[in-house]
């Protein structure tokens, strides 16, 4: 049994239409922090950024590993 699979077609108008345009962003001037953050999700996050910077980080197996432990069933996304 012989079947064609179309992946893009030319004929669809969205082709046409064209991309959107990146956002330029600044990593030297970052977004400045909002007032609701608290000082203990700040120090988290430095901390965080120190980690990584000093290359304690995990590949992305184990981090996987460690959230499907840390995601309960009740606290995914219900199938519809």
């Amino acid at each position: 049994m012989l079947r064609t699979v179309f992946v893009a077609s030319t004929h669809n108008p969205v082709y046409d239409e064209p991309m959107a345009k990146a956002k330029k962003f600044d990593l030297e001037d970052p977004t400045p922090i909002l007032d609701d953050e608290d000082e203990e999700t700040l120090a988290a996050i430095d901390e965080g950024i120190r980690d990584a910077d000093a290359g304690r980080v995990a590949p992305p197996e184990k981090a996987r590993e460690v959230l499907a432990k840390w995601t309960t069933h009740s606290a995914t996304r219900k199938k519809r």
